[in-house]
């Protein structure tokens, strides 16, 4: 009977401590973000339950700021995501834009080669840096969310 009395407060620390824990992965499932991309369209889904809480546009991104705000360091990093979105999908079309010109142009016959050639160039250069900041923009979108579901846990 001693031993039993010696593991009660042993059993009942364990039954315990099950249950905090149960409750924040509870939390945790219900809280969590997570990106789906849908017909080229980024989403932000939180929880289990799929309710998209962010979609970006053709003229804009999610807002990710206002979701991630009770972690800093995601809040930041939803910044940078915000900040480099949207230019870099407006210079990618542009420049994909311009190249469909260059290649209409290099069509016409008696057109001076410095036209197209310029074209092409300027559009190369208008993907690359579009491309640059649409990579700079979905790292920070990843880090963002992962700094924000790292904290949910706190």
């Amino acid at each position: 009977m001693q031993s039993l009395l010696r593991l009660l407060p042993w059993i009942a620390l364990f039954l315990g401590g099950a249950t905090a824990v149960g409750a924040q992965d509870s939390s945790y499932d219900d809280n969590a973000l997570r990106v789906e991309s849908r017909r080229g369209n980024l989403q932000i889904v939180r929880g289990i339950q799929d309710s998209v809480v962010s979609r970006s546009g053709v003229f804009r991104g999610p807002r990710v700021a206002s979701l991630v705000i009770r972690s800093d360091s995601a809040l930041a990093q939803a910044k940078i995501f915000e900040r480099d979105f949207q230019p870099g999908q407006y210079l990618t079309a542009i420049g994909i834009a311009t190249l469909g010109a260059a290649i209409g142009i290099w069509r016409i016959s008696d057109i001076n080669a410095a036209i197209p050639t310029g074209l092409t160039i300027v559009s190369v250069s208008l993907i690359t840096y579009g491309g640059a900041k649409l990579e700079s923009a979905h790292r920070a979108l990843s880090r963002a969310i992962w700094w924000y579901n790292r904290d949910l846990g706190k």
